[in-house]
């Protein structure tokens, strides 16, 4: 069998993608068939009005999983889910970072636009690439110090008010902290593969910290009460290209990160 039904409707597997998306589903164990569908390797119930992630234990071939615009507070309910590499959850009301312990192939974690105040529980995450973390309730950045691989990093949109617990993250070549409340660059020492840097629009007045950060090709300070004259003298010593508001640095026109 190669479909599910949901309230009477077939909705069929289509090269490894089933798409369930935009159905008003409230509850996952209302959709029949799961157990008897072979080689789901995506499955998409975005934008549904899902509250608890329960009814996929037979998915253990899942390798992507979209639940983003949905109601869900808790993650829960994907201990069977050990292929998924991709988790998609952003715009629900999740407050905690849990239920990711049987997960560690995952590549990528996109939890944008929650309720989220701490991070942890990602210890397991050790494969994990990329972590969107945006527009949550976030003050400190801490609980990613085994993610060793990380390449991407987006905590834009928090409360945070200093640049801490990245140590780890040598692997990191984007990093994103824009409208956050940053006042220093600091203890960015060890990304050592840092490539692009965003702190566009935080309370940072003076321009240092990046001597060490060789790889540091762009970084957008727009919105950041920084002279110009810090702005052009680092940008011609490090040949980094800025980005900044016209009213401070005229000459940059690059494209944002």
């Amino acid at each position: 069998m190669d479909y599910v039904r949901y309230k009477g409707s077939k909705y069929f597997l289509r090269n490894g993608v089933l798409d369930l998306s935009n159905l008003g589903i409230e509850d996952i164990s209302l959709i029949k068939g799961f157990g008897n569908v072979e080689n789901i390797r995506e499955l998409d119930l975005s934008n549904n009005e899902i509250k608890e992630i329960k009814g996929l234990e037979a998915l253990n071939q899942l390798e992507l999983l979209n639940l983003r615009l949905n109601q869900i507070e808790e993650i829960s309910g994907l201990d069977q889910l050990s292929n998924l590499q991709y988790l998609y959850l952003y715009n629900n009301n999740i407050s905690e970072l849990k239920g990711l312990d049987f997960l560690p192939k995952l590549v990528e974690l996109n939890v944008f636009d929650n309720q989220i105040q701490k991070i942890n529980g990602l210890d397991i995450l050790k494969n994990l690439k990329r972590l969107y973390l945006g527009s949550n309730r976030i003050h400190k950045i801490e609980g990613l110090d085994q993610l060793c691989r990380l390449e991407f990093l987006n905590i834009e949109k928090n409360f945070i008010i200093e640049l801490e617990g990245l140590d780890s993250l040598k692997q990191l070549v984007l990093l994103v902290l824009k409208r956050n409340k940053i006042e220093e660059i600091k203890n960015l020492d060890h990304l050592i593969k840092l490539k692009r840097l965003n702190l566009a629009f935080n309370e940072i007045h003076q321009l240092k910290g990046l001597a060490n950060l060789k790889n540091l090709e762009m970084i957008d300070l727009r919105g950041n009460p920084i002279y110009t004259q810090d702005i052009e003298w680092e940008s011609k010593m490090m040949q980094i290209k800025f980005l900044d508001t016209k009213e401070l640095v005229s000459y940059c026109q690059m494209k944002q990160i």
